[in-house]
């Protein structure tokens, strides 16, 4: 007896797909699980099978419609419903009718967006060429394919992104939408050769999402009232710092959208724009255009802005061009990439700006991570849920540091950073560490996690 089939074109544009079959019993799952036509067809189909019919959310069925649009590229079915009837619209448009290397490459979006992951990495081996995701802020394999089809995919994508198909010998990069039910996706292509192939990273900036607010960021109570506060500070430089990938954009985002009031003129520099908060001026970096972070700092002066945004201070120029903003009157923020908080100063020093300056225009330095939770469901045992991790999304730990006048005067001296933590852990300032363990204590994350990104 054969066992039952449905091409994946027949599952999008029904809403059904086969969880499992063994022996005479075949469990399907449905979006719609009182679509009685649709039952009894599969019944008549596959009268051989007892058939069990259970309810998916749409998340569940795009990750299994995914992963069955990876395993079988072809609109054929045998032993099983031909796809004869009229399709309705499927999870991505019209996916029954396109070529098998987009159904592929369509496959792995929609896996992609069903594991929230933020990054899908497409790796040329000797072996083949392997999808990765970036979920919660590690690598997780997902499958493997074969160099032509990673060829295929490539092609496709080049097109997408009005590339050069022809060329990969050189690195590219560019940017393609992706529209779903659910989703609005700005995805940042970056090609780059390797002595196998292509290296083929998308990040997924979901156009969708909107800032979260101040207090569901995941900060302690004492640096949530903290930021709550922000909009008592009339001028000066705000510092967020921390590696990529650390939540710094979105912290921004939210604090922004705090602030955002018809009073006051907010104008951001971002490279790319990932949150689109309505009332405020947002401008998108481009480099090719000569668009560069003090190119575009010079000009927003004339825009009569109150608060600006810098979404990363990269060279000396935009450094002194914020410091300049802030001493005139702006209340301006900014990211850096330095490991902790107090590091923010030697930093800015080593782009030149002298330590009285820095000790002037400084009122705030916020550090922070991202680590991953503990799945609610397992208690990091691993379980479906969390694709077998033991966690499931992430939360922010952070220290933060006032600028307080005897902290500016530390500064302005040029103490080292020795006497920079002394101060700290006299006034009672919370680290990174501490904070983290705080979370510990909470039973939001485990020690293993703190360790992994901490190493302490």
């Amino acid at each position: 007896m054969n066992l039952p089939v449905l091409s994946p074109a027949f599952c999008a544009a029904n809403g059904i797909i086969i969880l499992s079959a063994e022996g005479r019993s075949a469990a399907f799952g449905m979006l719609d699980e009182n679509d009685a036509v649709l039952i009894t067809r599969i019944k008549k189909t596959f009268s051989d099978y007892k058939c069990e019919f259970n309810k998916l959310s749409k998340d569940e069925f795009n990750l299994k419609l995914s992963r069955l649009f990876s395993e079988d590229t072809s609109d054929k079915c045998e032993n099983g419903i031909p796809d004869n009837r009229d399709s309705r619209k499927s999870i991505i448009d019209k996916v029954a009718g396109d070529a098998p290397v987009v159904n592929l490459l369509n496959s792995i979006f929609l896996e992609a967006i069903s594991f929230k992951a933020s990054d899908i990495h497409i790796e040329s081996a000797s072996g083949g060429t392997s999808i990765r995701y970036r979920i919660d802020g590690l690598l997780a394999g997902a499958a493997s394919i074969s160099h032509e089809r990673a060829s295929s995919v490539s092609a496709r994508l080049k097109i997408l992104a009005n590339l050069n198909v022809l060329e990969n010998r050189r690195p590219q990069d560019g940017h393609i939408d992706v529209i779903t039910d659910q989703y609005s996706l700005d995805v940042r292509i970056s090609i780059v050769p390797t002595i196998w192939g292509e290296s083929i990273v998308l990040r997924l900036l979901n156009r969708s999402d909107l800032p979260l607010s101040l207090d569901s960021l995941g900060f302690s109570k004492a640096h949530t009232r903290y930021l709550q506060n922000i909009s008592s500070i009339p001028c000066g430089l705000i510092l967020v710092t921390g590696p990529t990938g650390s939540g710094k954009t979105t912290t921004l985002a939210a604090i922004l959208k705090e602030l955002n009031t018809r009073k006051v003129k907010i104008i951001s520099i971002e490279d790319p724009v990932e949150y689109r908060i309505t009332g405020i001026t947002q401008i998108q970096v481009n480099e090719e255009l000569g668009l560069t972070f003090d190119t575009l700092l010079r000009r927003i002066f004339r825009q009569d802005p109150d608060i600006i945004m810098i979404g990363e201070i990269r060279d000396v120029q935009t450094a002194e061009l914020a410091v300049r903003a802030a001493l005139t009157g702006h209340l301006v923020f900014a990211t850096l990439h330095t490991n902790n908080a107090m590091e923010a100063v030697y930093r800015l020093q080593n782009m030149g700006i002298p330590s009285y300056m820095a000790a002037t225009v400084l009122r705030l330095v916020i550090a922070q991570r991202l680590i991953r939770k503990q799945c609610p469901h397992c208690n990091v045992s691993g379980c479906t849920c969390c694709n077998q991790t033991g966690y499931k999304g992430r939360t922010v730990i952070a220290e933060f540091i006032p600028i307080t006048p005897e902290l500016s005067d530390l500064i302005t001296a040029g103490q080292n950073m020795e006497k920079m933590r002394m101060y700290l852990k006299e006034n009672n300032y919370t680290t990174l560490y501490e904070d983290a363990q705080e979370k510990i204590a909470s039973g939001i994350t485990t020690k293993a996690e703190v360790i992994r990104e901490l190493g302490c």
